[in-house]
């Protein structure tokens, strides 16, 4: 409800650009770029944990498969070995990842047949996952390769996508949500997918070290610009 009400204002700043000889920071970056700043940015954000700035081994020595479930109604949480993982679920359902202090890391709505149908994430062996909605879900051991396609949840530049200048743009049916990429130290840049289509593409550039966290979108396809 929130993310609405946000969507809404942005649209709204939009109409009021015709009552105004100039348009305000925030319209311009969003008209420009699908960019979000401001107050709304950190409200669609919110208090994301440090954990995320980690970049963990990505040999998976310690990583273990794990099936959870049946998940009871007031739902069940575990806490994975250290390792990068694949986490999906049943039909539909919630999957809230926390760190030790309970600061939220990732929090997603798994869906199966309509949105996103698993997330991508690296654990510290610390991580608390929990689920809710769902009557079962896997965690699975995630193998590293170097992909232009991504799908939901936390990924490195320098290991799962090369650093460069991209345009992105939904690669999939369900396109509405968040791409955010996170630098420690620095402001955290804010992009929203509305559709599949070639005009609501973005341009992002992308530095190695640097985390991309999507959210919302089953994948992304990022497009080198030559």
């Amino acid at each position: 409800m929130k993310r609405m009400i946000i969507t809404i204002f942005i649209i709204s700043l939009f109409v009021l650009v015709g009552c105004q000889q100039n348009p305000s920071e925030k319209v311009l970056h969003y008209e420009a770029n699908n960019e979000i700043i401001g107050t709304e940015k950190d409200e669609i954000i919110g208090d994301v944990s440090d954990t995320i700035y980690e970049s963990i081994d990505r040999s998976n020595s310690e990583a273990e498969e794990m099936m959870v479930g049946p998940v009871e109604r007031e739902g069940e949480e575990v806490t994975p070995s250290k390792g990068r993982y694949t986490i999906s679920g049943g039909l539909s359902g919630r999957v809230v990842i926390s760190d030790e202090q309970g600061n939220l890391l990732l929090e997603e709505i798994l869906d199966q047949a309509y949105g996103v149908q698993s997330v991508t994430v690296d654990l510290n062996g610390s991580h608390s996952v929990y689920f809710d909605g769902v009557e079962e879900a896997m965690i699975s051991p995630a193998q590293t390769n170097f992909s232009n396609e991504l799908s939901a949840g936390i990924w490195e530049v320098g290991k799962d996508i090369e650093a460069g200048d991209y345009s992105v743009m939904a690669a999939s049916e369900q396109a509405f949500g968040d791409l955010m990429i996170f630098e420690e130290g620095e402001s955290t840049r804010l992009y929203e997918i509305i559709d599949t289509s070639p005009e609501s593409m973005i341009e992002v550039s992308l530095e190695d070290g640097q985390k991309v966290k999507i959210s919302g979108l089953a994948f992304l396809e990022f497009k080198p610009k030559s």
